[in-house]
Order: C-alpha cells, then structure tokens, then sequence
C-alpha cells in the first residue's frame, strides 16, 4: 500500500505550491489515494460542462465535487478523491491546488496583525471546509495558472486567497471531528508521531495493539494514550480503526475485491464487526458505499 503522507514538492518554494490539474478527452479516469500533506491544502474544481462525476472523500465526509466546488484541509486530514470523466477539447474540466506551510502562515500573521481573522480559518480548516460556488469562482480566477506567475505575484495571490476564504460566510464544515493538529516540525513530539503514523500504515493490516507502538515508540502506554488524544483528538483504537476504514474506502472504490476479503485486507478479522464500524463511520454499508463509484 501507498504511504500515508504525500510529500509536496517545494523545490520553487518552501512556503507554498501552485498546481494546475486537466482533464481532457486524454484522461478517462483518475484516482488519487487514501492520504494526508502535512501542509494546509485549498483545491477548487472546475466543470462548467458536467463532464466529471468525480466523489471526495474526506474524513468521515462524501460528497461530490461540482463546478466551482473548493475545499480547505488543516494538516493531517486524511483524503482521497475518485473521478470519471467525459471531457473533450470543447468540453474540459480542471482543477487547482494550493498547498500552504502552516508554519510560515502563523509566522506571517504574528508578523502582520492585519491578517489576523486568518488564524481562526486555520483552526476551522482542522474539520475541513467547502466553500460557496461564487468563493471557488473567484478562487478559480485567482489560482488558475498560478504556477507560472513570478514569486512575488505568487505571494500577493495567496494573501488575496487566504482573505478571500475568511470572508465566505456561507464556508461549512465537514467532518465530525479535527484530525490532526499541526506540530512544528522542531518540536520534540513531531518525531514521534511521524513514526507512529507511519508504523500503522505499515501494519494496520495485521493484529495491532498499542503494546506494539509503545515497544516501537520506545513510550509507556499512558504516553502513547496521552499523544493520541492530544495530537488527534482521539484514542489510539479510534484513530487505527479510521485509518483501516479510509484503506478499505480506497479498495472499495477502485476494486472489486469482495467485501468479505476487503474486511480481512484491511485489518478486521470479523465481518460482521467490519459492517458495523463501517456503517458507524460512512453511515451507510460498504456495499452502499462501493455502488457510488461504479
């Protein structure tokens, strides 16, 4: 399986990343994994001709991406996105990222106070944010073809859309509950949490117990059960289990591997154990939520 975090390429800046995606007759079918930045990310779709039938996933949130449609994900949301399209040269469809550093971001905003009301959007963005269609227009004008624009024009861009994201009254959240709060990458606990990230995304498929991350984290289990709910606002077992259920998401979606067998891939040696948490998170079966995508 594919690592948990995505890196992001900040070869032209440390501080963001312009990214324009096409859809044209080229491309029929597109499927980006089950993963999380540790940057801030803001991504508008843009459809004027409803030629993608494309599904975010985000969090314990589904929903569709439409023309116009832009989110905001704090660090360590986990996502994924599944889309089929039917573009032509006449008829395409894009969409357009930008992938922020949080830690410039709060130094920013200590250094100009005026960009203050860009704190509380920060926090919000922990549970996810889907904006107006007439924000992911303006957002679309502003990000579309970003990335060939000089750094300079760059930076007087992401501050137009940063203020332009504090202003959408109508912005709504989407998950039940933040993910992960961001950690500077000098603190003493990001080290940690990088290691237990990533050592689920290595075993989550096998029995797991916090006795095996307390002996990889060389950590007494009060520290591991204090770092889960601290740094994810959620225990160990509940943030274990979201991570095998947005893997069996992301098998649901792009196979046809029977549910049965998905269920044991994923960690869960009981179906019926399986169907019941599932349906706890996605409110609804896994084969309800399988039928979406096809």
């Amino acid at each position: 399986m594919k690592p948990t975090i995505e890196p992001i390429d900040k070869s032209t800046s440390l501080s963001w990343h312009f990214v324009d995606y096409h859809c044209d007759h080229t491309v029929r079918e597109s499927h980006c994994g089950w993963h999380y930045h540790n940057e801030i990310e803001l991504v508008v779709y843009q459809d004027p001709h409803g030629v993608v039938s494309a599904k975010t996933v985000l969090g314990d949130y589904i929903g569709d991406a439409e023309h116009n449609c832009a989110y905001l994900m704090g660090p360590g949301l986990p996502h994924m996105v599944s889309s089929t399209a039917s573009a032509t040269e006449d008829h395409p469809a894009s969409s357009h990222v930008l992938w922020l550093d949080q830690c410039w971001l709060e130094s920013l905003i200590a250094t100009v106070p005026e960009l203050s009301p860009i704190s509380a959007l920060l926090v919000r963005a922990h549970k996810g944010l889907k904006f107006s269609p007439d924000t992911g227009e303006k957002l679309h004008a502003l990000m579309s073809d970003a990335c060939d624009l000089k750094p300079s024009v760059q930076f007087s861009h992401v501050i137009d859309i940063l203020l332009l994201l504090c202003e959408d009254k109508a912005a709504k959240p989407l998950t039940s509950r933040p993910y992960c709060f961001y950690v500077a990458k000098d603190s003493p606990i990001n080290d940690k949490l990088e290691k237990a990230q990533q050592f689920i995304a290595d075993h989550y498929h096998k029995p797991l117990g916090v006795d095996d991350m307390c002996r990889h984290l060389h950590m007494s289990e009060s520290s591991v059960y204090r770092m889960f709910e601290k740094h994810f606002s959620e225990s160990f077992s509940d943030h274990l289990k979201r991570y095998r259920l947005g893997k069996a998401c992301e098998l649901l979606m792009r196979t046809k591997t029977p549910i049965a067998v998905v269920a044991e891939k994923v960690g869960f040696s009981n179906l019926s154990n399986f169907n019941r948490q599932f349906k706890a998170m996605k409110n609804m079966t896994p084969m309800a939520f399988r039928k979406q995508f096809l």
